[in-house]
């Protein structure tokens, strides 16, 4: 059971976050709160996160953006969405402020990028292809896995229904590439799996992913406690996390445990490898590894070549 609750936004809908990824982007986020339910969303520590099966959805966006835009002298290159919530979660509201936000941005000659577990509707995809150039999207993929997908991520699409995304957003002209973060390690990051992910997003010509692993905080732990049934495996996924150290994310007043830098090291160097046998270009996030790279994860593509990154040159 869901419950949704609109609300007047009072700020300013569009914010620059820190974030070295966001390379200085305006963000804008259409709800809090997020009907994926995935057990490692890290707004579940938020102050106001408004609790599991809750969405807040802040139902005067689109007019919020159309009034800032019209004040700003030049107007942003890219907006992105969404830092806390996922635009295209199944959520008639949500959904509607996401398409009258990206068309007022769109019409404007704003470019929109995101960051989505969802599958966006026809209504997206025509707008979409009628802004040419200017849309381009990360699909979320923890793992090509349906059952740990649907362990991880109980409220989210099948990943069946994520790789027919991906097709329907290049049909429509957007630049697509997959995000695979978290990496759970012990559980997404087996040779096996990363094998069967990396050949699935080659299959569907993507030539880009961006990784990085678990950040752990203790509303995660309680969660992965909670929604992993099998005692074992959680206690696996978890007890590395003993050996690692809090790592604040670069350009956030936020900090995590981190897994060992040696294991984040080889996980990276193992899909890597994949990934350039099948001409796809690994980007590892530096926001949450500072201490094995300062490269980008392209959350957004507006970020300067320079944060441009390859595994023969991040460590």
């Amino acid at each position: 059971m869901v419950t949704v609750q609109d609300v007047q936004r009072k700020s300013n809908a569009l914010s620059v976050s820190g974030l070295q990824c966001l390379a200085g982007t305006p963000s804008v986020n259409i709800s809090v709160g997020c009907v994926h339910g995935c057990l490692y969303c890290y707004t579940q520590g938020y102050r106001q996160y408004p609790g599991k099966g809750q969405v807040v959805v802040y139902s005067n966006t689109a007019d919020q953006v159309r009034t800032e835009l019209k004040r700003k002298r030049i107007k942003p290159h890219v907006v992105y969405f969404c830092p806390s919530c996922d635009a295209f979660q199944p959520v008639e509201q949500v959904l509607d402020q996401t398409l009258r936000t990206m068309q007022e941005l769109l019409d404007h000659g704003v470019g929109v990028e995101f960051v989505t577990k969802g599958t966006p509707s026809e209504d997206f995809l025509t707008l979409f292809r009628s802004h040419p150039g200017l849309v381009a999207g990360q699909i979320g993929l923890t793992s090509v896995n349906e059952s740990l997908a649907a362990m991880l991520e109980p409220g989210a699409p099948s990943v069946s229904r994520r790789l027919e995304a991906v097709v329907a957003l290049q049909d429509a002209g957007v630049s697509v590439s997959v995000r695979a973060d978290p990496l759970i390690h012990g559980l997404t990051d087996t040779d096996v799996e990363f094998d069967a992910l990396v050949a699935a997003c080659a299959r569907l010509s993507v030539r880009s992913m961006a990784a990085s692993y678990l950040f752990l905080r203790p509303a995660i732990r309680g969660a992965l406690v909670r929604g992993i049934p099998d005692s074992l495996l959680a206690d696996r996924i978890l007890s590395p996390y003993k050996n690692g150290a809090e790592v604040p994310v670069q350009g956030s007043t936020s900090c995590g445990r981190a897994l060992p830098a040696a294991i984040r090291r080889a996980g990276f160097e193992r899909l890597g490898s994949r990934c350039a046998d099948h001409g796809i270009t690994l980007h590892i996030c530096g926001c949450k590894n500072p201490d094995l790279t300062n490269s980008r994860c392209h959350l957004v593509r507006s970020a300067p070549p320079s944060g441009t990154a390859n595994l023969t040159t991040l460590f």
